[in-house]
C-alpha cells in the first residue's frame, strides 16, 4: 500500500510539473477540465444522485467551467458564490452535519465549488505557473505539518465526528509552518507572487494562515460527505489516495481565494 502510494504521488507531480510549466493553454485547460470532469461525477455519487442525475451534473459542471474560460469576466463572481460558501455556510454545516440535505442543493453547491476552484487554476497559471505552485504549496506543507505534528503531539481531537484522526494541536502546528512559509515569499517574490504585488511580509504570513485555514475547512467538509455516504474514499481512481476529490478537497476554497487576491 505504502509502495503504491509512493509511486503515484511520484506519478502525479511529476505530470502535474510538466503540464503546469510546459504545457499551452490550451492543453491546460483541457487537463484541468478533463479533472474536473471525474472530480464532478465523484461530488454527484457522494451526492447520492442517480446515475442520469450524475452524468448530467457533470456534464453542466464541464460546460460551466468552459463558459468561465471563454468569459472570464464572470470569474470574479464564481469565486465570491464559492467563498460565500466557505466562509459562511462551510462552518455552520460542518458544526451541524446535516445528513439528509437535498439532493438539488448538493448539486448547486458542488457546482459552484468546483468551477470556481478549476477556474481559478486557469486564470493563476495566466499570471505565473510559480503562482500556482506557491498556493498549492501551502495545502501541501500545512497537510504535511498536521500529520507528523498530531501523530507526536496530538491529544485534543479537532472534529472527532466528522475526521477523528485531526487534533488541535495538528492544526497549530501546521499553522505554524504555513506562516514561516509564507513569510518566505517576501524574500522570493519573483517566484511566487504576480508582478507588480506589493503585498507587506506581514500580510503574506497572514494570507498564508488564511488559505491554511482555508484548505482545513475543505479537507473536513469532505470528510463530511464520504461519511454521510458511508464510504472511505471519493472514488478508486488514484492506486493508494483515492479519488480525485481526495487529493483536492483542501485546494476547493483556496484556490478561488488566491484567484480573488492575485489574478484580477
Amino acid at each position: 500500500m505504502l509502495g503504491s502510494r509512493i509511486l503515484t504521488a511520484a506519478a502525479l507531480a511529476a505530470v502535474f510539473l510538466a503540464l503546469l510549466f510546459l504545457a499551452s493553454r490550451p492543453v491546460w485547460t483541457v487537463v484541468n477540465g478533463a479533472v474536473l470532469a471525474v472530480a464532478a461525477w465523484e461530488w454527484a455519487r457522494l451526492a447520492s444522485l442517480r446515475a442520469s442525475a450524475c452524468v448530467c451534473f457533470t456534464v453542466l459542471v464541464v460546460g460551466l467551467f468552459g463558459v468561465l474560460v471563454w468569459l472570464p469576466h464572470w470569474m470574479p463572481l464564481a469565486y465570491g458564490l464559492a467563498m460565500l460558501f466557505w466562509v459562511l455556510a462551510a462552518p455552520v454545516w460542518l458544526r451541524k452535519r446535516p445528513r439528509d440535505v437535498p439532493r438539488p442543493v448538493m448539486a448547486a453547491v458542488g457546482a459552484i465549488i468546483l468551477v470556481a476552484a478549476f477556474a481559478a487554476l486557469i486564470e493563476l497559471r495566466d499570471e505565473s505557473p510559480g503562482l500556482v505552485l506557491a498556493v498549492m504549496a501551502v495545502v501541501w506543507i500545512s497537510d504535511s505539518a498536521a500529520f507528523f505534528t498530531g501523530r507526536r503531539f496530538g491529544r485534543r481531537k479537532l472534529a472527532p465526528a466528522v475526521s477523528p484522526g485531526k487534533t488541535w494541536e495538528g492544526v497549530w502546528g501546521a499553522l505554524l509552518a504555513v506562516a514561516a512559509y509564507g513569510l518566505s515569499w517576501h524574500w522570493f517574490p519573483d517566484a511566487a507572487l504576480p508582478r507588480g504585488s506589493s503585498t507587506g511580509v506581514t500580510s503574506l504570513g497572514f494570507l498564508a494562515l488564511g488559505f491554511a485555514v482555508l484548505g482545513i475547512l475543505g479537507d473536513l467538509f469532505e470528510s463530511q460527505m464520504k461519511r454521510n455516504a458511508g464510504v472511505k474514499d471519493s472514488g478508486r481512481l488514484l492506486p493508494g489516495h483515492g479519488g480525485a476529490l481526495d487529493r483536492i478537497d483542501a485546494l476547493l476554497p483556496v484556490l478561488p481565494a488566491a484567484a480573488w487576491m492575485f489574478a484580477r
